[in-house]
């Protein structure tokens, strides 16, 4: 009788254990982040050489591993929830017992996953922005400024738009299986400027099975935490497709905000010198910079539209065509979930800081735009 006693008082301190442990780390989280440099340490020291650990690890898998957690997260789920009603119906005696301890090891191991993404990937967002690490700032935006950088955009990847692939009706056709090869050397220029963005690339996955669920949710890609993973949504238009390569490579090396994540996207992709990367880089950017002129002021961006070549008004429009057949019920809920991701993160700007890159492409762009204006 002792020995039962005793037994089952080793069981309840290894169960208010197996629980406590968990619930503090989760609990520490609010107050380490908001110590002076430790999410910078936590960051350099665990969080991304885990990440990129895990990535090195399963780039070697031909399919994304992210798709195939997910699936089985959800098959998991069904069964447990299904086995414990069985359980709970056939037990004689203590199902109340039987049923909430089920629910708390499901509970518990969520806990543990949700602790595993504070400290490898949320932490992330506290540490030092791009912005900091290389010393821009991101001032207040000139319309001036504006119109002539975007000008500068719109006339440079007319350009490029014909160096690019394309069908008879001038459609993009470029391989996609050919560029994403060349991914994990599209850093090297830019590194050379920006030396913290050195870290080794791992080529991105293309998402086979969840691409036209994250054009329902108006995602074109993600970078997946639990596996140090860059995924691509393959169904989104193709122009656009080198950019969000270089954006999703971006989160790799350590740029998590995604305003910045942005700009350092558009960045890489025109310093590469690869013709697609710089094309891409350049309507992306381009597209940024007209949705600020035009809501700022339509006249000036009405001036600036006659630029675009053939080429390049193809693929705009093939792109508003594409994401204006997703807007609805789905979009606009996924958008307020992810807005309320990203405020937590302490990105004040919420979703709308996509839109943000602007400042810091004006900012680093606009005396080059100036001359170039000068010029003509």
């Amino acid at each position: 009788m002792q020995t039962r006693e005793k037994t089952e008082k080793s069981r309840y301190l290894k169960t208010v254990l197996l629980t406590a442990v968990p619930i503090i780390i989760a609990l520490l989280f609010p107050l380490v982040s908001k110590i002076p440099g430790a999410a910078n340490l936590i960051t350099a020291y665990f969080s991304r050489p885990v990440k990129n650990a895990l990535g090195t690890v399963l780039g070697i898998l031909p399919f994304s591993f992210m798709e195939l957690e997910y699936i089985a997260a959800g098959v998991f789920l069904i069964v447990y929830l299904v086995r414990t009603a069985v359980l709970t119906v056939r037990a004689r005696e203590d199902r109340f017992r039987l049923f909430a301890k089920r629910i708390g090891a499901l509970l518990l191991g969520i806990l543990i996953h949700f602790d595993c993404f504070l400290w490898c990937f949320a932490i992330d967002y506290r540490s030092d922005s791009f912005a900091k690490r290389s010393g821009m700032e991101a001032p207040p935006v000139e319309v001036e400024d504006l119109y002539a950088v975007t000008r500068l955009f719109v006339r440079n990847a007319s350009v490029y738009a014909g160096a690019v692939r394309r069908d008879e009706d001038l459609h993009w056709a470029e391989d996609m299986d050919d560029y994403l090869k060349k991914s994990v050397y599209i850093y090297d220029n830019l590194s050379f400027e920006y030396p913290f963005l050195t870290a080794r690339s791992r080529a991105p996955k293309k998402m086979y099975l969840f691409s036209r669920l994250s054009s329902w949710m108006g995602f074109t890609g993600v970078y997946f935490p639990y596996s140090g993973e860059s995924n691509i949504n393959i169904d989104a238009p193709g122009c656009l497709i080198p950019f969000t390569v270089c954006h999703e490579l971006a989160h790799q090396k350590g740029v998590y905000a995604e305003q910045e994540a942005n700009f350092v996207g558009i960045r890489a992709a025109i310093a590469s010198g690869d013709p697609v990367y710089v094309y891409s880089g350049l309507l992306s950017g381009a597209i940024h910079l007209s949705n600020a002129l035009y809501s700022a002021d339509p006249e000036l961006w009405w001036e600036i539209a006659p630029l675009m070549s053939d080429e390049m008004r193809t693929d705009w429009t093939d792109n508003s065509a594409y994401w204006d057949a997703f807007e609805g019920k789905v979009e606009e809920v996924s958008s307020k979930v992810y807005d309320t991701y990203l405020k937590a993160q302490g990105q004040e700007l919420g979703i709308r800081s996509y839109g943000a890159c602007v400042d810091l492409l004006v900012e680093y762009y606009a005396d080059m735009a100036r001359e170039y204006e000068d010029a003509i």
